[in-house]
C-alpha cells in the first residue's frame, strides 16, 4: 500500500507534467509523464537501488569473477592474431633434441648452440633456461657466449634462482608468472621489486627493450597518469586489485593484461611453423638462415615431458592435459609479441574503465530493463523489448572487447534478471492490489490484508481512525454524462482526497464510488472527525468538466476510531456511513465502536455464563459419591453438575525436598461453542453480574472435597495444602465465614490444609475492613496468603498487621529473572522480607530449570509453574500423586 509521500503530489513534478502535456511534444513522449504512468515510480527506483546493493555485495564476495574471466577468455580467443610477430623466432628444445643431446644440455652443447645462433647475427637472444656455471670442460666457452651484449638471461624472484654471474644486471629479466585463481595466465608482470628493494624487469620486457634499443624506445613516466608509463607509442596503466572482472587480485608490481596469439597446440619443432626451429635443425643447418638475422630468438623447452607449461585462455576450450597448455618459452614469446606491438603502435593496450563508470553503465541497463517490465503490459512487446535489450548489451560488450576495453557484463546480466524479476513481481502485485483507474489501493489490500495490519504497520499508534466515503447518486453521473466523464471525476476526487493525506495515512478505493481513508496516527476521534469535515468541504467544490460544465456531488461519510487489532473497524465506519446515507445527512457520523463492542461482548458472555450456570445447576451444593480409587473426575459426580465448569489443580512443590506440598485450585469454563474459556475473560463478567458468589462457593467445595479424598487415599500427603483464590467480591460477602465453616464441616477437610489467596490489590482497597475480615477468617484456623505480591500496590507498611501465612511472588518477576538483575534483586528482597516476618514464599510461573535453580539458591520455599506441571484435571492430578514425583 503506497504511503502519501510516495504518491504523485509533488508540486514540482505536477508543474513539469502539466507543462509537458500542454506542449507540442509527440504523443508517445507526453505519455511518459501521463498521470497513470508517473514520471518517477519511487518503488521501482527503490527496487533498482536494492538490486544494485545486492550486486555490490555479490561483487565484493567475488561471485561474478569466474564468469567475467570466461567472457574475457572468449574475447581473447575471438580477437587474437594468428601468428607471432615475424621478428620473433623460437628455438624450441623438442623431445627429439632431448633424446639426441640429453637434458639438461651440457655447457659445451649450450655454448655450441649459442655460437651457432650468433653466427647468423640475431639482434637479441633470450635464454629462457636456468643455467649454473659449474667448472667443466665447456665452462669457458659458455661463459664467453653468455657475456655477449645481445643475450638476455632469466632469474626467478620467487625461488631466488639467479642468472649466471657473467651476465650483466641490465641483461637479466625475471620469468615469474602471475597465475589467476583458476591457474590461468592472463596477466603480464612487467616490473617488480626484488628482495633488496630494487626494481626488476620481466624477461619479455628486457628482450623487447634490447631489441628496440636502436630505435631509442625506452620506458618513460607518463605525465597524464601518476602511475602510467610511456612505452613507445602506447601508454600503459597498471592493473588494480579489482580491475575489470577481477576481485581483489594480487596487484603487486606493475601488471598489464596479456594479449595472446592463437596457439595451434603443436610443439614438435617440425610442424612447419616458419617462426620455430629445433636445436637439431639449428646445429645441422636445416633452416633458412635469413630467419634469424636481426631477429629476437627465444631459447626454451617445448617438450611436454619437461612440464614447463601454463594454462591460457585457449586451454579451457580443449582439455586439461599438458599437451594443450602453452610452453613457457611460447608464453614469453606472447609477452614479447605484445610489447613489440605496443611500443610500435601496432596493438592497443587493454583498458579498464573506472569503477564508478562501470557501476553507472550497469545501473543504466538494469534500470532500463526494470522500466520496460514496469511499463510494457503486453507480454509479446515485453519479451521482444527484453530480447533486444540483451542483444544490444551483448553487441556493445563485444565491440568494447574488440577495442581492448574490458567492461564486465556478467554481473549486469544477473542484475537485469534480478531487477526484471523484482519489477515484474512488483508490477503484478501493484496491478492486483491497486485500482487501475485511480492507482489507489483496492479492497483486496484493505480487507484481505487487514488481519495482518499490525505486522506491516509496526511502530505506529495503537489506535487509528477510519473514514468511509460513498458518493451519492454517482450512478446518475455515469448514466447522464457517460462513463468516461465519470472516470474523470473519480480521478479528480482521488486527487482531492490525496491532497489531505499526511505521512502515514492510507487512501483506498474499495468500490465503484466508495473510498476509505485510514489514519493510523490519529490521536483522537475528534481529529478523525476534523479530517472527515475537510473531506466534505473539498467535495463541495464543483468538478469542472472539459466542456466547462460544473458537476456538484455530495457524499455520505462514516467515521470510526479504535484499536488497530479490532478488525471490525472498517465495518463500523461503513455502518456509520450507511446510517448517514439512510438519514440523508451531509455531515460525517461517528460510530462509537468501543462501547458497542464491549456491551455486545459482555452481554453475550453474560448470557452464556448464566446459561452454563443454570445448565450445570451450580447454585446447588454438590453431592459426591465416595471414590475409593480417587481417579474419577470429582467434577462430574452427577450428570447435572460440572459438565460446563471444571476445577483444575496445579501442584505446589516444596523447593527444599522437591516433593508436592499441595495444589492450587483453578476454575475453568467449558463453553459449548468456544471451548475452554480463560478465567481472565469470564471472571470479570462473573464479578460484575454477581455470579462469582455461587461459582466461588462451588470451587471452594470442590477443592476441599478433592483434597480430603486425596489425603485419605495417598499416605504421606495428609498435610497437603489446597490453595483457593478469593475474589474481592467474595471477600466482602457477609456470609463468607459461615459458608466457609459449612464447607469445611461437610467435606471433613482440616482447616490447616486450606489456604485462601487474596490479591494484593484487593487487600489494599479497604485496609481496615480487610484487616477485620482476615482476622475473622483466621479464627477458623485456615491459612491466608497474598497473591501477586509486588505488582503495583504498596502494602509494606501494613504487611506485619495482616494475619497471612504466605507471600506469592508474581510470575512476571520470575519470567524476567534470568535476564534482569533488577528482577532477581526484587525476588531476593521479597524472600528476605517474608522470612523476616516468618512467612512462606511461593514463586509462580517457573518454566525453566534455570529459574528453578536460581529460586532454590535464593531460598524460596514453594514453587509453582509449567516446569512441574500444567493445571491438571482431578484424575491426572491423582495419577501425579500416585507417582510421588520429586523435582
Amino acid at each position: 500500500m503506497s504511503r502519501s509521500y510516495t504518491l504523485r503530489n509533488c508540486a514540482l513534478l505536477k508543474l513539469l507534467r502539466a507543462k509537458l502535456s500542454q506542449s507540442r511534444l509527440p504523443q508517445w513522449l507526453r505519455s511518459l509523464v501521463h498521470h497513470d504512468k508517473g514520471l518517477i515510480n519511487y518503488t521501482n527506483l527503490a527496487l533498482n537501488l536494492l538490486v544494485m546493493l545486492m550486486l555490490i555485495l555479490l561483487q565484493t564476495l567475488g561471485s561474478f569473477e569466474r564468469g567475467e574471466l570466461a567472457m574475457f577468455d572468449a574475447a581473447m580467443r575471438r580477437g587474437s592474431q594468428e601468428h607471432l610477430d615475424p621478428r620473433l623466432v623460437i628455438l624450441g628444445i623438442t623431445e627429439e633434441d632431448i633424446e639426441r643431446y640429453q637434458w639438461p644440455l651440457s655447457d659445451e652443447r649450450l655454448a655450441e648452440v649459442l655460437a651457432a645462433l650468433q653466427a647468423h647475427t640475431p639482434r637479441v637472444i633470450g635464454l629462457d633456461i636456468y643455467r649454473d656455471l659449474d667448472p667443466d670442460e665447456g665452462d669457458t666457452a659458455l661463459a664467453e657466449q653468455l657475456s655477449a651484449d645481445n643475450l638476455i638471461a632469466i632469474q626467478n624472484l620467487a625461488s631466488a634462482v639467479a642468472a649466471p654471474a657473467v651476465v650483466p644486471d641490465d641483461q637479466v629479466g625475471f620469468n615469474d608468472v602471475i597465475l589467476d585463481r583458476d591457474q590461468v595466465v592472463r596477466r603480464h608482470l612487467l616490473l617488480a621489486n626484488t628482495r633488496e628493494g630494487e626494481i626488476a624487469y620481466s624477461f619479455g620486457l628486457r628482450v623487447v627493450l634490447k631489441y628496440l634499443e636502436p630505435e631509442g624506445i625506452a620506458l618513460e613516466n607518463d605525465p597524464r597518469h601518476p602511475e602510467g608509463i610511456r612505452f613507445g607509442k602506447s601508454r600503459l596503466v597498471p592493473l588494480s586489485s579489482s580491475a575489470g572482472g577481477y576481485h581483489h587480485i594480487d596487484d603487486s608490481g606493475y601488471q598489464i593484461l596479456l594479449t595472446y596469439v592463437k596457439d595451434n597446440g603443436v610443439d614438435d619443432g617440425e610442424s612447419g611453423d616458419a617462426q620455430m626451429i629445433s636445436v637439431r635443425q639449428l646445429l645441422e643447418g636445416d633452416f633458412n638462415p635469413q630467419l634469424l638475422r636481426d631477429r629476437i630468438v627465444l631459447i626454451g623447452s617445448i617438450a611436454p615431458t619437461l612440464r614447463d607449461r601454463f594454462a591460457t585462455p585457449f586451454s579451457s576450450q580443449q582439455t586439461e592435459s599438458d599437451m594443450v597448455k602453452m610452453p613457457g618459452v611460447k608464453l614469453h614469446g606472447n609477452m614479447a609479441n605484445q610489447l613489440i606491438g605496443l611500443a610500435l603502435g601496432q596493438q592497443r593496450p587493454w583498458r579498464i574503465v573506472p569503477d564508478w563508470l562501470e557501476w553507472l553503465w550497469g545501473w543504466g541497463w538494469i534500470a532500463l530493463v526494470m522500466s520496460l517490465v514496469w511499463r510494457l503490459r503486453h507480454p509479446g512487446l515485453l519479451l521482444g523489448a527484453l530480447l533486444l535489450t540483451v542483444l544490444g548489451l551483448s553487441v556493445l560488450e563485444w565491440g568494447f572487447l574488440a577495442m581492448k576495453i574490458w567492461l564486465p557484463g556478467v554481473w549486469i546480466r544477473w542484475g537485469m534478471l534480478l531487477g526484471g524479476t523484482l519489477s515484474l513481481i512488483y508490477a503484478l502485485t501493484h496491478h492486483f492490489l491497486n485500482d487501475p483507474l485511480t492507482k489507489l489501493p483496492n479492497q483486496t489490500v484493505l480487507y484481505q490484508m487487514w488481519p495482518s495490519w499490525r505486522f506491516w504497520s509496526w511502530g505506529q499508534a495503537r489506535f487509528m481512525g477510519a473514514i468511509v466515503l460513498d458518493l451519492n447518486r454517482f450512478k446518475a453521473v455515469n448514466t447522464c454524462l457517460g462513463y468516461h466523464t465519470g472516470d474523470h471525476i473519480l480521478i479528480s476526487i482521488s486527487k482531492r482526497l490525496q491532497s489531505l493525506l499526511q505521512p502515514g495515512d492510507y487512501l483506498a478505493r474499495v468500490g465503484a464510488d466508495e473510498f476509505v481513508l485510514l489514519l493510523p496516527n490519529a490521536p483522537s476521534l475528534d481529529s478523525v472527525m476534523e479530517v472527515a469535515q475537510q473531506l466534505r468541504r473539498h467535495l463541495k467544490r464543483p468538478f469542472i468538466l472539459e466542456t466547462g460544465q460544473p458537476v456538484f456531488l455530495t457524499a455520505s461519510i462514516g467515521v470510526a476510531y479504535g484499536a488497530q487489532t479490532q478488525t471490525l473497524l472498517l465495518e463500523d465506519a461503513k455502518s456509520a456511513m450507511h446510517r448517514a446515507k439512510a438519514l440523508q445527512l451531509s455531515q460525517p457520523i461517528a460510530f462509537d465502536r468501543e462501547l458497542q463492542v464491549q456491551a455486545i461482548s459482555s452481554f453475550q458472555l453474560e448470557l452464556d455464563l448464566r446459561e452454563s450456570m443454570s445448565h450445570s445447576q451450580v447454585y446447588l451444593p454438590p453431592v459426591h459419591d465416595t471414590d475409593e480409587e480417587g481417579l474419577t473426575d470429582s467434577n462430574l459426580p452427577h450428570s447435572e453438575l460440572g459438565d460446563r465448569f471444571r476445577v483444575y489443580y496445579q501442584p505446589l512443590v516444596d523447593l527444599r525436598s522437591g516433593e508436592i506440598a499441595g495444589f492450587e485450585a483453578l476454575l475453568r469454563w467449558q463453553h459449548p461453542q468456544r471451548g475452554m474459556v480463560s478465567p481472565a475473560e469470564f471472571i470479570p463478567v462473573a464479578e460484575e453480574t454477581g455470579a462469582i458468589m455461587p461459582l466461588g462457593a462451588w470451587v471452594l467445595y470442590e477443592a476441599c472435597y478433592q483434597m480430603q479424598a486425596w489425603q485419605r487415599q495417598f499416605p504421606g500427603y495428609e498435610q497437603s495444602i489446597i490453595s483457593v483464590n478469593l475474589s474481592p467480591y467474595q471477600l466482602q460477602a457477609p456470609d463468607l465465614k459461615q459458608r466457609l465453616r459449612d464447607i469445611l464441616r461437610e467435606t471433613g477437610l482440616d482447616p490447616q490444609c486450606l489456604k485462601l489467596e487474596i490479591t494484593e490489590s484487593a487487600v489494599m482497597e479497604e485496609i481496615q475492613t480487610t484487616l477485620e475480615i482476615l482476622h475473622d477468617l483466621k479464627s477458623l484456623h485456615v491459612k491466608l496468603g497474598i497473591d501477586d505480591f509486588g505488582t503495583g500496590y504498596s502494602s509494606l507498611s501494613y504487611l506485619n498487621r495482616f494475619p497471612v501465612n504466605t507471600l506469592k511472588i508474581d510470575r512476571s518477576f520470575v519470567w524476567r529473572m534470568e535476564n534482569s538483575s533488577q528482577d532477581r534483586a526484587i525476588i531476593r528482597t521479597i524472600l528476605e522480607l517474608a522470612h523476616i516476618l516468618g512467612l512462606d514464599a511461593i514463586a509462580e510461573g517457573i518454566e525453566t530449570p534455570e529459574q528453578l535453580a536460581q529460586l532454590r539458591a535464593l531460598g524460596c520455599d514453594i514453587g509453582q509453574g509449567y516446569w512441574f506441571a500444567k493445571p491438571l484435571p482431578a484424575p491426572a492430578a491423582a495419577q501425579l500423586l500416585a507417582r510421588r514425583p520429586r523435582w
